[in-house]
């Protein structure tokens, strides 16, 4: 994730970067695979000690809204969240290591037309998630998210 990026989103909105926000984006950054709310909490009372999983689960809702993360599935649930670099794009996320990587490309118009044409909705959003299994874990390497980014 993008500090600046985010720190400029937030603006735009009319929110500051305050240091518990701050702390959850350090949180968010820090590694390439989904995190919960509680994981998150953990990581980052190390910048903001006295940080509360209300405050959190508050910052992960206004990062969302505004773009700068999404949620996706992981094992215990739909409860992880990840940085996000694009206005529209998708992850896949590796089932070995649970590494998210994020890609752009979507190319589903034919299937949304195919689905309002048989459910009569009028599809204007979608969420798109792959699983599968990143090279490292393919190759049997330590898989790079098990590291902190440096």
């Amino acid at each position: 994730m993008d500090v600046s990026l985010t720190t400029d989103k937030l603006r735009a909105a009319g929110f500051r970067l305050t240091r518990q926000r701050k702390a959850v984006l350090a949180a968010l950054s820090a590694v390439e695979r989904g995190l919960d709310p509680a994981e998150i909490l953990e990581r980052a009372r190390v910048e903001c000690p006295e940080l509360g999983l209300a405050t959190v689960y508050r910052t992960l809702d206004l990062f969302s809204e505004l773009g700068i993360l999404r949620r996706i599935h992981a094992d215990k649930g739909c409860t992880a969240v990840a940085g996000t670099a694009r206005e529209h794009g998708h992850y896949v996320v590796c089932t070995g290591c649970g590494r998210v990587t994020e890609f752009s490309t979507c190319d589903i118009h034919a299937l949304e037309a195919a689905a309002a044409r048989e459910t009569g909705f009028t599809i204007n959003a979608h969420f798109l998630e792959l699983a599968g299994v990143c090279a490292d874990c393919q190759t049997g390497a330590e898989p790079q998210t098990s590291r902190e980014r440096t």
